[in-house]
């Protein structure tokens, strides 16, 4: 666990903030020693396990565990650098549109409603 928390920072942010998280979670994935320390703890367990269900067990667990931990340090580093931190990954998506295109969308989706709702009667 301490080199998946050492492997994705706020440096890492800053450093490459669109493929960060991409890059740290393929490092930490090809990582070996993260692999063979699992394979390790699950080996010397009472129960015996196949190295398939293993690997398998460590294809599910590992990804989950870097989000985890990745979204740790990203909630952090929204905190410190965004205003409003809730909706730091949405500030192009409405501010690069004019508004002529929002109303057209959204009247566009109300008439598709509209059409929607008349065919299913």
């Amino acid at each position: 666990m301490q080199s998946i928390r050492d492997a994705f920072t706020m440096d890492h942010i800053k450093s490459a903030p669109r493929s960060c998280f991409n890059d740290r979670k393929k490092y930490v994935l090809q990582n070996k020693s993260i692999r063979s320390s699992f394979f390790i703890s699950c080996q010397s367990s009472p129960l015996s396990f196949s190295a398939k269900t293993i690997s398998t067990v460590y294809d599910i667990i590992v990804p989950k565990m870097i989000h985890a931990r990745f979204a740790v340090v990203f909630r952090q580093w929204k905190q410190l650098h965004c205003r409003k931190h809730e909706v730091s990954l949405r500030t192009k998506l409405k501010a690069t549109v004019k508004d002529d295109k929002k109303r057209a969308a959204t009247n566009q989706h109300a008439d598709e409603s509209v059409v929607n709702n008349k065919m299913a009667k």
